[in-house]
């Protein structure tokens, strides 16, 4: 279920997911950080002491230890109970943007607007050494999986990545023309990706030391991005008032989510990659409930008109269906579980958007300040999925063991030829049974096409015409789109 909090009294900067993603952690304009818990008999944490906003939160590996960054120019770590004890750390001369934690949670990292990133140990709090080279403020740090590397961006430009045990930069990325607000390492640790204030992202290849993709992906200053944990998607929050999932091994936007009333500020994955956490301008922190591994969301309920449109983009899968093999040639290896389309030229932006049900955000009391208005999930519907997954049945080998031609007979008793025949030909009535659901489904969009059309035929002269086929055409007529509501949840094409 998902959930929307509220407690803040300025706007949210960061938002972290526990591990065991049973809490969410929140940093603020207003100097305060919140820990939410799940359950909803339990009130938030609420920490204060920093003097400045806090602008960025992290949970350590057990989640009981929470890491803040502020722009009074310290670091505290905070007890993950309701006492709040925390340890100041007088880190930089300048406000701190960033604070990670290393996978094992022995190293911290923090970066500045003193140009420097520095790492600490989390046990003792000292000083571990300084990586000096931006010539700017430092907006963004963080570990490679394996502690080995970091990467850091900023004001200057520069996605730099730095070797820790020798503290020096290794290679520089100056892809962009803008400032850099947030660098991520992919979860195999074969590329890194960035965001910036000219709304765009990038990827780069630490093994070939080239980008591999560019997405034109906001059209406002991209403020956050974070990876999934299957290293296939990435997300990102801008001052668009958008947040939008890309699909990484296909180049192009999957969800498009819209619930803040302000921009969204930061986004994050949990460890599963099943929810998502976003915060705003707006002071409210939403928990929404995704995976795009199954491109659909839970506790989604379809009224019959949402039915009607997700029948006809399913039909239209099915006709694009042969354009997937060719956007699938174009992938190159990430690593083990993931795979990257690299763009030669334009967006990856451009790609079309998926019609899968799109994550949710439902709005629960958190706090006692009252409940919050109920988040809006939109989805990005500019054009049909095109997911060769969604049509395609599953035929198997035949000499896989029969299934369902074979139940209550003995395997001993069928020749091996007879038992391949059989599995075969179950397999092409499954295929010809989805080819008639598919058909089905093109002759009720064609009748409904034709009642709407009758109607229009019997409507007053001189009248513009409203719809066609059941797609509203819009006040001039003439721009064809489709809007449904259910339970709260807009589904816009």
């Amino acid at each position: 279920m998902g959930r929307a909090f509220r407690g803040h009294r300025g706007g949210v900067n960061v938002v972290d997911m526990h591990p065991e993603e049973h809490q969410l952690a929140s940093g603020s304009t207003d100097g305060c950080v919140f820990v939410w818990h799940f359950r909803p008999q339990l009130r938030p944490f609420r920490f204060v002491g920093h003097k400045g906003e806090v602008h960025d939160v992290a949970f350590g590996k057990q989640g009981q230890l929470i890491a803040s960054a502020s722009a009074d120019q310290t670091v505290r770590l905070w007890t993950n109970s309701p006492q709040g004890d925390s340890h100041v750390m007088k880190v930089h001369t300048g406000p701190v943007r960033s604070v990670c934690f290393s996978r094992d949670s022995s190293m911290l990292l923090t970066a500045s607007d003193d140009k420097t990133v520095k790492m600490w140990c989390t046990d003792t709090h000292k000083f571990q050494g300084s990586l000096v080279g931006h010539t700017h403020w430092v907006y963004s740090a963080v570990f490679a999986k394996t502690a080995d590397l970091v990467a850091s961006g900023g004001e200057d430009k520069v996605v730099r990545i730095w070797d820790v045990e020798r503290k020096t930069a290794v290679v520089d990325f100056e892809d962009f023309d803008a400032a850099i607000t947030k660098v991520r390492f992919h979860p195999d640790g074969s590329c890194v990706a960035a965001s910036a204030k000219d709304g765009c992202m990038k990827l780069w290849d630490l093994r070939s030391r080239r980008l591999l993709q560019h997405y034109d992906a906001h059209t406002a200053p991209v403020n956050c991005i974070d990876f999934h944990p299957s290293g296939d998607y990435i997300v990102s929050a801008a001052e668009d008032e958008l947040l939008k999932i890309w699909d990484l091994r296909e180049g192009r936007m999957l969800y498009k989510m819209m619930g803040h009333s302000k921009a969204p500020t930061s986004c994050a994955f949990s460890a599963s990659g099943k929810g998502l956490v976003s915060g705003g301008k707006d002071s409210l922190v939403f928990h929404w409930d995704c995976d795009p591994d199954r491109g659909e969301a839970s506790d989604v309920t379809e009224a019959p008109a949402v039915a009607k449109v997700k029948s006809r983009l399913a039909f239209g899968k099915a006709v694009q269906s042969s354009s997937v093999s060719a956007s699938r040639s174009r992938a190159i290896s990430l690593g083990p579980r993931s795979s990257v389309a690299l763009k030669s030229g334009g967006s990856a932006g451009s790609r079309q958007a998926s019609s899968a049900a799109p994550p949710k955000c439902v709005d629960q009391r958190a706090c006692e300040e009252g409940p919050v208005g109920a988040g809006e999930a939109w989805i990005a519907a500019d054009a049909p999925m095109v997911d060769v997954r969604t049509v395609k049945p599953d035929v198997r080998a035949a000499s896989d063991v029969p299934s369902a031609a074979l139940r209550g007979c003995a395997l001993a008793d069928v020749p091996l030829p007879l038992a391949q025949t059989l599995q075969t030909m179950t397999n092409q009535i499954e295929i010809m049974a989805q080819t008639i659901q598919l058909l089905e489904r093109r002759l009720y969009m064609t009748e409904a096409q034709v009642f709407e059309l009758r109607g229009e035929l019997n409507r007053q002269p001189g009248e513009p015409p409203k719809s066609v086929g059941g797609l509203d055409l819009g006040p001039s007529g003439g721009e064809v789109g489709v809007e449904c509501s259910v339970s709260g949840i807009n589904f816009v094409r």
